[in-house]
């Protein structure tokens, strides 16, 4: 069944988008606020955290860039009439940090100013390695100015430089981080190629973050790092609100169900909107196994 997910997954570009939109509907909140929010009504009663993402990411254009500030002002609008249990989380590039990098700054700090406002938090997600740099560099000014309670910022165990990057944003003060694999296609010279090599680089990351006090979020669908992780709370005597664990909507379900009834906190990542197609795609390519739905899905009524 695995050579069938992987020939499937290198044929997703010819795979009609309707079957694709209906693979999607499990991991994407639909198309709209409203449909975002009931499901974060709904795992919010089940237990869970939430943090909402708008999908879209590199825009070409600046107005694409005011749109997504518009939508991530009316998410926090949202979060705090439904007094929603989540904060956002947003991809710089959506913001036009690859277009114009000053104005991308002073479009995102008017988020914060809203963020700040409705006592929430924001996470900088982090995207593929020539926006490393500046997203660190906008996380530390952001974090000076509002405060780590604030905001928060993602790295990836895959890159060669994240442990020197805890070490960095550490020392200059308290901070708030997501762990996660990674995900962008980095040259070898940068990232980790080895699975095992990204695993023992996420332990390791994981506890520097720890060692410094910082705020981690474990975002993994991994049973041996979930496992892992597990160890090192319990050997730390880590409390609850010095951590929590981060998964994907629709993802893992099972394995979600099974750290919550652990004790531990648990977020889901709770993506929506218009541009679903590429998020669902990536989704499958990172998760082959998955590829044997889209088969059932062509082939199966029902």
């Amino acid at each position: 069944m695995k050579v069938l997910d992987q020939f499937i997954v290198k044929t997703l570009p010819f795979v009609p988008k309707p079957v694709v939109a209906r693979l999607s509907r499990s991991y994407i909140a639909g198309d709209s606020l409203d449909k975002a929010i009931e499901t974060c009504k709904r795992l919010n009663r089940e237990g869970f955290r939430v943090t909402i993402d708008i999908l879209g990411e590199f825009v070409t254009h600046f107005d694409q860039a005011i749109e997504s500030y518009e939508g991530y002002r009316d998410v926090l609008a949202a979060i705090a009439k439904h007094q929603i249990n989540g904060n956002v989380s947003i991809k710089p590039t959506s913001f036009g940090m690859l277009l114009d990098k000053d104005r991308c700054f002073k479009l995102i700090d008017q988020l914060m100013q809203d963020v700040k406002t409705h006592g929430n938090f924001m996470r900088l997600d982090m995207e593929d390695s020539p926006c490393t740099d500046m997203t660190i560099e906008f996380y530390d000014a952001y974090r000076k100015k509002y405060g780590p309670e604030h905001v928060g910022i993602v790295l990836q165990a895959y890159l060669r430089r994240t442990l020197n990057d805890i070490a960095s944003i550490t020392a200059a003060g308290s901070s708030h981080f997501r762990i996660c694999k990674g995900i962008y296609v980095e040259p070898e010279a940068i990232a980790y190629k080895g699975y095992e090599e990204v695993r023992a680089n996420f332990i390791a990351s994981l506890n520097a973050m720890f060692d410094a006090g910082a705020y981690v979020g474990i975002a993994t669908h991994d049973d041996y790092l979930y496992e892992e992780a597990a160890k090192i709370i319990k050997a730390r005597g880590l409390k609850t609100d010095q951590y929590e664990f981060q998964m994907l909507l629709g993802v893992r379900e099972r394995l979600r169900d099974q750290i919550r009834a652990a004790g531990h906190e648990l977020r889901i990542y709770v993506p929506f909107g218009k541009d679903w197609y590429g998020y669902s795609v990536r989704r499958l390519k990172e998760n082959p196994s998955l590829a044997g739905q889209f088969f059932k899905a062509m082939f199966i009524k029902g």
